[in-house]
């Protein structure tokens, strides 16, 4: 059973409420407590010490929207990085470009070791951010700040980088650099924008094998891709013989799965 406490400011949302889901699995029942509180974030932050003692639990879960108070966003920062300076997963979302300095403090001050889910919409134009550490899952919604140079940089498992501005030429350049043993040894799952169908002509200019193998297909419907593969399979090899990576296109989207 899970128990989600919540401080809001509005009286209306006090009270408690459960949910079953899926529906009729009384395993999966969540309550829900919503008490009023003047100073939510201060309170919460007293509840959890309190609970903290009793349970001797941590933080685990992250799930950050950004308010438009940089020196509050920057508070709960650094009181979440003093309970635990790395958590196993994080969400961050934010639409206002004035807070990208917030997203930055954020990395570098809490590492994340699971899945890093960022969901910023807002960019400067000269905006750039490094991811720290190793994530094993990286998803970042909007990753136009991601050039190539720092493709080379990250280091998690699995990648995915939706609106990507990484050219064709790039991403063949990725694709041979990982064949011949100079990056992301350990790459797992790679997801990335390209231009259009066209482009899997220029991205997939380097020796590869076509296939149809059925395990692959399946293997490709589960995650972290989800997918349903409806064209032809390239897979390519890395030159140390121990992986193998199998390349398709949905649409305007590439698809990497090492194997």
């Amino acid at each position: 059973m899970k128990w989600l406490y919540r401080l809001s400011s509005s009286e209306e949302e006090a009270g408690f409420l459960a949910y079953i889901y899926p529906y009729h699995n009384i395993l999966n029942r969540e309550n829900l407590v919503i008490n009023v509180s003047k100073e939510p974030l201060k309170d919460i932050m007293k509840w959890f010490d309190y609970v903290k003692e009793v349970l001797n639990c941590q933080i685990d879960n992250v799930s950050f929207k950004l308010l438009p108070s940089s020196l509050e966003n920057r508070r709960t920062t650094d009181w979440i990085a003093a309970q635990n300076s790395m958590v196993n997963e994080m969400e961050i979302s934010n639409n206002v470009e004035n807070l990208n300095d917030d997203v930055k403090y954020i990395m570098e001050r809490i590492h994340v070791t699971g899945s890093l889910n960022l969901s910023i919409w807002k960019y400067k134009e000269d905006f750039r951010m490094e991811i720290p550490g190793k994530p094993y899952h990286l998803h970042i919604n909007n990753s136009k700040f991601i050039d190539y140079d720092q493709l080379l940089r990250l280091k998690s498992p699995v990648i995915i980088l939706r609106q990507s501005i990484l050219t064709s030429q790039e991403i063949n350049r990725f694709l041979k650099s990982w064949m011949s043993c100079e990056t992301h040894l350990e790459l797992e799952a790679l997801k990335i924008s390209i231009s259009g169908p066209d482009a899997m002509n220029e991205i997939m200019d380097l020796p590869h094998e076509k296939t149809n193998d059925p395990e692959l297909v399946e293997a490709f419907k589960s995650s972290p891709h989800h997918i349903q593969v409806k064209t032809e399979m390239f897979t390519i090899k890395r030159c140390d013989g121990k992986k193998r990576a199998t390349v398709v296109q949905d649409r305007s989207t590439l698809y990497l799965l090492v194997h």
